[in-house]
This record gives C-alpha cells, sequence and structure tokens, in this order.
C-alpha cells in the first residue's frame, strides 16, 4: 500500500503544517498574555486556594455564556480521552467528532461574547479565531490522510483551549469566583 503525503517516519509536508499550527498556538497565548491586562499579575493569587465550587455566579450568567462554559469544560474533559485511545478506531473517530463540535461551538459562542470590552473583541478571541481556522485544517489532515500533521494540529488546539482556559481562571473572572476564594 502506497504511503499518503505527509505520513511516515520522515514527517513531511503534514508534520510542518502542524508544528506551524502549534508555533501559531504558542503565538498566540504569548500575545494574548501581553495583551490581557493582569493576566501576569501573578501576586493576585497570593492567598489563592481551591473552595467547594459556588455556582451561582455561573448561573447567574447569560445562558450564551453558560453554554460556552459547558462545551469548553466537556472539549477540556474529552481531550486527555481522546489522546490515550487506540487511533483510527471507530471509537477514535466518534469521540474525536464530538471534541471537534464541541470545541467549533465553543469558538462560535464566543463571537458573541464581548462583555470584558465593553462589546469590543478582546485579546482572548485569538484563540477563537486560531478555533475555527485550525479545526476544519486539523480535520482536513486526517481525512486526507496526513496524521503526523493531524496529531500536531490536535495537539495544538488542546494546548490552546488548555490555555484559554486557565486564563478564565484570573482573578475578578466568573471562573475564580466560582472556584476560588
Amino acid at each position: 500500500m502506497a504511503k499518503r503525503q505527509g505520513e511516515g517516519a520522515g514527517g513531511g509536508a503534514g508534520m510542518r503544517q502542524g508544528l506551524l499550527v502549534s508555533a501559531v498556538c504558542f503565538g498566540a497565548v504569548a500575545l494574548i498574555l501581553a495583551l490581557t491586562p493582569g493576566a501576569l499579575n501573578l501576586g493576585a493569587y497570593s492567598g489563592f486556594a481551591f473552595k467547594a465550587p459556588d455556582l451561582a455566579p455561573l448561573l447567574a450568567l447569560s445562558p450564551l455564556v453558560q453554554f460556552h462554559i459547558y462545551t469548553a469544560l466537556a472539549a477540556l474533559l474529552i481531550g486527555p480521552v481522546q489522546f490515550a485511545m487506540p487511533k483510527g478506531t471507530r471509537a477514535h473517530k466518534a469521540i474525536g467528532w464530538a471534541w471537534a463540535a464541541c470545541m467549533g461551538a465553543t469558538a462560535i459562542a464566543t463571537l458573541f461574547i464581548r462583555d470584558m470590552r465593553d462589546g469590543a473583541f478582546s485579546p482572548i478571541h485569538l484563540f477563537s479565531l486560531m478555533t475555527l481556522i485550525g479545526l476544519p485544517w486539523a480535520l482536513w489532515l486526517a481525512r486526507t490522510g496526513q496524521r503526523e500533521g493531524h496529531v500536531w494540529a490536535m495537539i495544538g488546539l488542546y494546548i490552546g483551549l488548555v490555555i484559554s482556559g486557565a486564563t478564565s481562571l484570573a482573578p475578578g473572572r466568573v471562573m475564580w469566583d466560582i472556584l476560588a476564594r
């Protein structure tokens, strides 16, 4: 059986594309951290302690923001399961499509959530753009047999999800109010 472009130990175009997606993810993270006020203010975390979750701040949010949080949490939880399971199986594909749906829904929802900057887009929206471009591309890489590129693109997207989720734990943000004191 002939190898498809991007397959094999040599890497090829698929691996270069996946590495490019990962580099863009890290660049976007650096830009977001640099542009988000207070994101690097580590002093705000002194005295931090997790507490029993207080769902009142979550339930006070609009249904759109709640939807965004639920789909992001689902993607965050599905990701490690997907990374751990055997690749190429029906289960991997089915769970992968569920993860992709959660990621796509999360990214689309964020386009309508703009309360951080009085209705304007914020630097965190770069993750939405990255997802809306990177997700279809990663799926295309899988469909065309460029498995290494697909792997790296998905890893990059998951890293972006984790880091954007981590920024939601900043003091003054809703997730901080739910989980920390």
